[in-house]
């Protein structure tokens, strides 16, 4: 039988209280947009959703300590960015990323630069995502039929062009 010292048991208290590792590494914050007959957004690391701010017509979350580090988009499960972590996007300057899905499309822009994250809506409105049973999670069109049509990087071409996309932003501390 092993003991636990005391400085063990106040360590795994300390991560159980705060919601486990994932909360407590910040060194990478991942936040993904997901196809599947709705479109669901998923943010990993931005404390449950805590952070954002949502309107009907946008959703922000500052993340002012991260800076985005990395793209990844992929189609029915192959990678349109060929392995590129920058894929298009000058991580210096500000940037945007526009999905189309149904008959409106969702824009993810940075907010200055390329620190915070700005998600901007045509036909889409926020405050029609419902929340999952996962805190960090909102989904549109849940079971709709719908799915992501185009994914954009600054306005450049089509990188997914069809049903099974995902787009996935990495933040990381600078």
């Amino acid at each position: 039988m092993k003991q636990l010292t005391l400085s063990t048991t106040l360590t795994l208290a300390a991560l159980l209280g705060c919601g486990g590792l994932s909360r407590m590494e910040a060194s990478d914050t991942k936040v993904t947009v997901k196809d599947g007959g709705s479109i669901l957004l998923r943010a990993d690391g931005l404390d449950a959703g805590k952070t954002w701010t949502v309107s009907r017509a946008e959703v922000r979350n500052l993340n002012a300590n991260g800076v985005l580090s990395g793209v990844q988009i992929s189609a029915a499960g192959a990678d349109r960015c060929a392995g590129d972590p920058k894929c298009r996007i000058n991580l210096a300057r500000p940037w945007n990323i526009q999905v189309s899905y149904g008959a409106g499309s969702v824009t993810i822009a940075s907010i200055s630069a390329n620190r915070g994250l700005h998600l901007k809506h045509n036909k889409l409105p926020f405050d029609q995502w419902q929340r999952t049973a996962n805190a960090d999670e909102r989904q549109f069109g849940h079971g709709d039929g719908h799915h992501i049509t185009s994914i954009k990087v600054n306005n450049g071409a089509n990188l997914c062009p069809g049903n099974g996309c995902e787009i996935t932003l990495i933040f990381s501390t600078q």
